[in-house]
C-alpha cells in the first residue's frame, strides 16, 4: 500500500497527528503495536492542559499564552526550545476545540492538585473518555485513515537522503509500506530495561513504572538509523511515589496508599531527613524529591499515631484526594482516616516486603539498613522541632509539625521512585522534523509525543496536564506539516 504519510505509535500523539494529517488530505496509516489503540494518552491520562481555551476566557482565567511560556521557560531555565515551547502554547487552546469537534470533550476543572489551587487553571479533563477516544478513531477512518493494530516499526526504508518506505511487522509477518514520510510517536523507551538502566540516574529496581510498557524505544532507534539524534535530554517524568511489592506487582492497600500521601517524617537511604515533607502536594516535585535521594526513602509512624488512626481522623489532607473527588463528584473531606484495620493493613505491607517495625528506632534502624545513630539523631532532632512547632530544618508547614515519632512500635514505609513514563531523545525542530547532529532536517522524519525532546529539561515540568498536551499538539503540529508538504 502507497501512503503520504505512516505514524508510528497509536497513543495520544500518534492518534493527534493521524487524523490531523487525514483531515488535511494525506492519505495516512497508523501502526498500533498492541491490538488496542490509546497507549497511556488513553489509559492513564484523564485530561491536559491548554491557555486560552474558549472556557478558560468564559471563565475568566486571567492566564495569557504569555504567562505560559515565561512560566515554563523560567521553571526550565530557558534550556527549552522557545520556538517549539510557543508552537505548543499557541495551538493548546485550539486543539482542545478540535478535539471536541472530534467526539472527545473536555471541562476545564479545578487544578488537581492541593498546591496548585492558586494557579490559573489549566486542566481540561475528559469527557466520557474511552468512548471519545473511540469517536476520535472512527473520525480517522471516515477521513480515509487506516488503522493497523498489532503492527509495529522495525525500519525507515531510505533512498539518498529521502523516505521511500518504511518495514513494519504484523503478526510475525514483515512487509514494506510506501511512504515519503514517518512520523515516529510510539511513546518513548520506558518499557526497554536496559534503556532504563542505562539513563536512570537510580537503580532501575527501584523505579517503580506506570508508564506504557509497550514503548521500547523502537522510534528512538529507527529515528538514529536515519541519521537523527536519538539522546537528546532523555528524562524520567517522576511522579510522586510509590509504596509497592516486590513480590507481587498488583499488590495495593487503599489504608498504605492514604498514609503514603501524607507528610509525615521521610527517612532517606542515610537514615536522615532530607526534605520537607508536604512536598508530598506537588507531584512532578514529589518525584523529582525521591528520585535525588537516592530512588526510595521510608516514612515513619508510631504506634501512638497508629492507634489515633484506629478511630480518628487527622486533619491533613490526602495529596491525591482532590484527583479522587474531580473523578467521582464528590466533596473534598480535607481529612485521612480512620482507618480500623490499620494494623492489619500496616502488617500487610511488611509481608509484602514493603514495611518493617521494631519495638525500638535503633532496631527499626538495623531493618531498614540505615545507620542507627544517624536514624536515631533524625528521629529526636524531628521530635524536638514538633515539640517547638515549627520546622526550622526544611520549612515544612507548622500545620504538618504535630505529630511526632515517639512512642514505639515504630513502622517504616518503604516508597520507591515513581515515572509515568519517559520523555524526549529525538532532536527536532518547532514543526517536529527530525535533525541531524547538526540541525540539519531529515527530510520526511517526524518525532512528537514522549519521543520528541525540546519542551522539557531535566525533569517533568508542575504544571498540570503540560506532558499530554504536548503529545497531542506536537502530534497534531506535525500531521498538518506533513500533509501541508506531502
Amino acid at each position: 500500500m502507497d501512503y503520504d504519510v505512516v505514524v508510528v505509535g497509536a497513543g495520544a500523539s500518534g492518534i493527534s497527528a493521524a487524523l490531523s494529517a487525514a483531515q488535511n488530505g494525506a492519505k495516512v496509516a497508523l501502526l498500533e503495536k498492541g491490538d488496542k489503540f490509546g497507549g497511556a494518552g488513553m489509559f492513564g491520562a484523564q485530561g491536559l492542559f491548554a491557555v486560552g481555551s474558549k472556557e478558560q476566557l468564559e471563565r475568566g482565567e486571567e492566564y495569557t499564552i504569555k504567562d505560559a511560556y515565561e512560566e515554563i521557560m523560567n521553571y526550565t531555565h530557558h534550556s527549552s526550545n522557545a520556538r517549539m515551547t510557543k508552537a505548543i502554547l499557541r495551538e493548546s487552546a485550539d486543539t482542545i476545540e478540535w478535539m471536541r469537534q472530534n467526539g472527545l470533550d473536555t471541562e476545564l476543572v479545578t487544578n488537581t492538585q492541593e498546591v496548585h489551587q492558586n494557579h490559573p487553571r489549566t486542566y481540561h479533563q475528559f469527557i466520557d473518555k474511552f468512548n471519545g477516544f473511540q469517536r476520535v478513531m472512527d473520525n480517522f477512518i471516515n477521513a480515509g485513515g487506516t488503522l493497523l493494530t498489532e503492527t509495529s516499526g522495525k525500519e525507515i526504508i531510505t533512498e539518498g537522503n529521502k523516505v521511500v518506505g518504511i518495514k513494519v511487522i504484523t503478526k510475525d509477518e514483515e512487509k514494506v509500506l510506501t511512504t515519503n514520510n514517518v512520523i515516529l510517536a510510539d511513546g518513548g523507551f520506558v518499557g526497554n530495561k536496559d534503556e532504563v538502566n542505562q539513563y536512570a540516574k537510580i537503580d532501575s529496581n527501584d523505579m517503580y513504572s506506570m508508564g506504557e510498557r509497550k514503548a521500547v524505544g523502537d522510534g528512538l532507534r529507527m529515528l538514529k538509523e536515519v541519521g537523527g539524534v536519538n539522546n537528546y535530554k532523555r528524562i524520567f517524568e517522576n511522579h510522586a511515589a510509590t509504596v509497592y511489592s516486590k513480590k507481587s506487582h498488583k499488590w495495593h492497600n487503599n489504608t498504605i496508599f492514604s498514609l503514603t500521601n501524607l507528610p509525615t517524617l521521610w527517612i532517606d537511604r542515610e537514615g536522615k531527613r532530607f526534605t520537607n515533607e508536604d512536598i508530598v502536594y506537588d507531584f512532578a516535585l514529589w518525584g523529582d524529591t525521591v528520585y535525588q535521594a537516592g530512588g526510595y526513602y521510608y516514612f515513619l509512624l508510631d504506634q501512638k499515631l497508629v492507634d489515633y488512626l484506629k478511630k480518628n481522623s487527622l486533619n491533613w489532607t490526602d495529596s491525591f484526594e482532590r484527583t479522587f473527588r474531580l473523578l467521582d463528584g464528590k466533596p473534598m473531606t480535607y481529612k485521612v482516616g480512620p482507618f480500623e484495620s490499620i494494623e492489619q493493613d500496616l502488617q500487610e505491607a511488611i509481608d509484602e516486603g514493603a514495611g518493617f517495625k521494631a519495638d525500638s528506632v535503633e532496631e527499626l534502624a538495623e531493618q531498614i539498613n540505615v545507620s542507627p545513630t544517624s536514624l536515631s539523631d533524625s528521629v529526636k532532632r524531628y521530635n524536638h522541632l514538633v515539640k517547638k512547632g515549627e520546622d526550622t530544618d526544611f520549612y515544612k508547614d507548622n500545620k504538618f509539625m504535630n505529630v511526632p515519632v515517639e512512642d514505639g512500635p515504630f513502622y517504616a514505609i518503604r516508597a520507591n521512585s515513581t515515572t509515568l513514563g519517559t520523555v524526549g531523545g529525538g532532536l527536532v525542530n518547532e514543526d517536529f522534523q527530525a535533525l541531524t547532529s547538526d540541525r540539519k532536517v531529515i527530510p520526511g522524519v517526524y518525532v512528537v509525543g514522549n519521543n520528541a525532546g525540546g519542551l522539557f529539561d531535566s525533569s517533568y515540568p508542575t504544571i498540570e496536564g503540560l506532558s499530554n498536551a504536548f503529545a497531542w499538539n506536537s502530534g497534531r503540529i506535525a500531521g498538518k506539516f506533513v500533509a501541508k508538504n506531502k
